[in-house]
C-alpha cells in the first residue's frame, strides 16, 4: 500500500490510526502495536518537523506492508535531507544530556532493521513479530522488543511497593538490553517516593550508558515527571 497525504498533523495521524487499526486486524498483540506505534510516531513527526519544516505545501508519501510475521513501512519526506552515518549514539557521554537524536535510536533498538536512502530523506523499518512478554519476580510485566527491554508498571503493585520498580528496571539495565522503557499507561498519579525512585534509576541508567525512557503517561503523571 503506497499513499501520499499532506504535511499537516491531522492526516499523519490519521494514516497512523489506521495503520495500527490493520496491524491489530492482522494478528499482532498489543506489545507489537506498541513497537509500531512508537517508531511511527517518532517516524512521521521526524519528517514533519524536521524534513519538511513543518511546511503545509510539502508532502510525505508512506509505503507500508502489514503480514502475519512483519510489517514493512517506509516514510519518505520532501526536504533535503541528513546524513544519519553522522549521527551519534545519544547513550555516548557527550549526549547523555540531549534529547535530540533519540527518536531514530528508539526506532533502531525496537525495529528488526532500520535503513536510509543516500539522501537521509527516506527511512525505512521492518518489525518482525518475535515478542516474549512474561512476568518478573515482582508481578510487573516486561518483554523485550528488539533491543530494549519494556517494562510495565502496575499501580497496585507499585503502590505497596514503590520500590519494585528500582530493582526491576536495575535488574533489566544488568542485561545485555540497550535500555529500558517504561510504559506508564495505567499510572494515573506519581508521589514523592516512586518520583525519587524514578529519577534513581534514570541517573543509574545514564551511568552506564544506556537509556531509560517513559512513555504513554497520564496528563496528570507528564506534568509532574
Amino acid at each position: 500500500m503506497e499513499i501520499t497525504i499532506k504535511n499537516n498533523l491531522e492526516e499523519i495521524y490519521s494514516l497512523e490510526h489506521e495503520i495500527l487499526r490493520q496491524v491489530e486486524e492482522a494478528g499482532y498483540e498489543e506489545n507489537s502495536s506498541f513497537a509500531i506505534r512508537l517508531a511511527l510516531d517518532e517516524a512521521l513527526v521526524n519528517a514533519y518537523k524536521h524534513g519538511n519544516a513543518e511546511n503545509p505545501n510539502k508532502s510525505l508519501r508512506i509505503r507500508y506492508e502489514i503480514d502475519e510475521k512483519k510489517i514493512d513501512i517506509e516514510i519518505e519526506d520532501e526536504g533535503a535531507g541528513f546524513d544519519q552515518s553522522q549521527l551519534m549514539d545519544p547513550r555516548s557521554d557527550e549526549r547523555l544530556k540531549e534529547t535530540s537524536g533519540r527518536g531514530i535510536f528508539l526506532i533502531r533498538q525496537f525495529m528488526s532493521k532500520t535503513l536510509f536512502n543516500e539522501y537521509g530523506n527516506l527511512i525505512r523499518f521492518v518489525y518482525e513479530k518475535k515478542d516474549h512478554q512474561n512476568t518478573n519476580p515482582h508481578g510487573l510485566t516486561q518483554w523485550k522488543t528488539g533491543q530494549v527491554d519494556v517494562l510495565e508498571l502496575d499501580p497496585i503493585l507499585v503502590d505497596k511497593d514503590p520500590t519494585i520498580v528500582l530493582e526491576s528496571i536495575l535488574y533489566l539495565l544488568k542485561e545485555d538490553s540497550r535500555g529500558v522503557v517504561l510504559d506508564l499507561k495505567f499510572l494515573d498519579r506519581i508521589d514523592s517516593c516512586l518520583l525519587g525512585l524514578l529519577v534513581a534509576a534514570t541517573r543509574e541508567a545514564e551511568s552506564r550508558g544506556k537509556h531509560l525512557v517513559n512513555v504513554r503517561l497520564q496528563p496528570e503523571v507528564d506534568r509532574i515527571i
